[in-house]
């Protein structure tokens, strides 16, 4: 493999939206009461070396305040002028030749986020592993986690379980990738 690990880790409603009209994240409140343990989300950054998060992403992560990744390389991926606060860089190109860099510059595991970026991954069979948490929520509008443009592929599910909060977590792999490490 050319690149890193590349992980996925998101919550989406019934109705694959990641976030409302407005990027309105509001939905979710009710359902954020399990702890970054119980989801995984702990180990997950804990295993990552490296996070490539969108523009709008990044943007949304701001404005909660406090910054939540400060021992990690952040890619914020834009075609902006990027203002770093805490060390981020802007990178404005392919996908694939971002994760060949950050291979190279000794990355291992990275944890790909954001509609626009996590897109961009499954199109370019880039994405290795899938951390889905469903909101029992259908908003019927928003920031759609998948889209038309994305190719058809084969993902294999590794492991099912409902948290506290009602969320149900699905982790997916994909086969691809599996054989790859092989």
């Amino acid at each position: 493999m050319n690149r890193p690990r590349v992980s996925v880790f998101v919550g989406l409603s019934l109705d694959g939206f990641i976030a409302g009209p407005g990027g309105d994240l509001s939905w979710m409140e009710p359902y954020s009461t399990d702890s970054p343990e119980e989801t995984g989300y702990g180990h997950l950054m804990d295993s990552i070396d490296t996070l490539i998060m969108g523009r709008n992403t990044y943007e949304k992560v701001l404005s909660f305040g406090a910054w939540p990744y400060p021992a990690k390389r952040v890619v914020v991926l834009t075609h902006r002028p990027l203002d770093s606060r805490h060390g981020e860089m802007a990178y404005a190109g392919l996908l694939e030749n971002l994760l060949d860099r950050l291979k190279r510059q000794g990355s291992r595991h990275v944890y790909l986020d954001g509609g626009e970026s996590v897109r961009q991954g499954l199109a370019g069979h880039l994405v290795d592993e899938m951390t889905l948490s469903w909101v029992p929520v259908i908003l019927g509008r928003g920031i759609p986690l998948f889209d038309a443009a994305l190719c058809p592929s084969m993902w294999k599910v590794k492991e099912v379980r409902a948290l506290p909060s009602g969320l149900v977590q699905t982790v997916y792999s994909c086969p691809h990738a599996e054989a790859a490490e092989r």
